[in-house]
């Protein structure tokens, strides 16, 4: 399963991307990646049919080759930001203004984890989550596991891979997950209670 993780900062070298490079040590994602790659524009198309800028052609055709994802997602005044909000506006346009709800985005029925890598303490970074999964989940996405990591400023720096030792296993056990949990913990709770009657023998 190709996992694309996805800051959706417009700022290039951003605090979420370059947490994301530390994260990628122990999640082995298949591609880190920024929004300031594309360049996307601000909404300014208003109908079915408008011409849809090259920059979110390539955004989403990237996203499109992806099974799962995570999105390190800014928050700004306590709200995603707005370049977060403006690539999910720019899905439903480029999806017909959202005809079939829920239908036809890149992450339509499969897995999202969301982060924000925040320099604010405890007090902020995950206001905007309950907002951002809503809207999420309203075009389709699976949201299994949101994280919020604080005071960025002194952990998102080169070299800081340890830090986030044990936030990457908390994300690549979530990762594991299939479409159908069911068949994945039929095999974990097989695969364990065979451990113990190989034991008992």
């Amino acid at each position: 399963m190709s996992v694309l993780a996805l800051s959706t900062s417009a700022v290039p070298d951003s605090l979420n991307y370059r947490g994301l490079l530390l994260l990628d040590k122990h999640c082995g994602f298949d591609k880190v990646d920024c929004l300031s790659n594309y360049d996307i524009p601000v909404v300014n198309v208003n109908g079915i049919g408008e011409q849809i800028p090259k920059s979110v052609t390539a955004a989403l055709n990237e996203m499109y080759k992806h099974e799962k994802f995570v999105f390190a997602v800014p928050e700004f005044t306590g709200m995603m930001s707005s370049s977060t909000k403006n690539l999910l506006d720019w899905l439903v346009v480029a999806t017909n203004m959202n005809l079939e709800h829920g239908k036809g985005y890149p992450f339509t029925n499969k897995h999202v984890i969301i982060l924000t890598f925040t320099p604010s303490g405890d007090e902020g970074g995950q206001r905007h989550f309950e907002q951002t999964k809503e809207i999420f989940e309203k075009l389709g996405a699976n949201v299994t596991y949101m994280e919020c990591f604080n005071d960025c400023w002194d952990t998102v720096i080169p070299g800081n891979e340890q830090h986030f030792e044990e936030a990457g296993k908390r994300i690549k056990n979530y990762l594991s997950y299939e479409k159908d949990n069911s068949g994945y913990f039929k095999n974990k709770y097989v695969k364990w209670n065979t451990q113990w009657k190989n034991h008992a023998n």
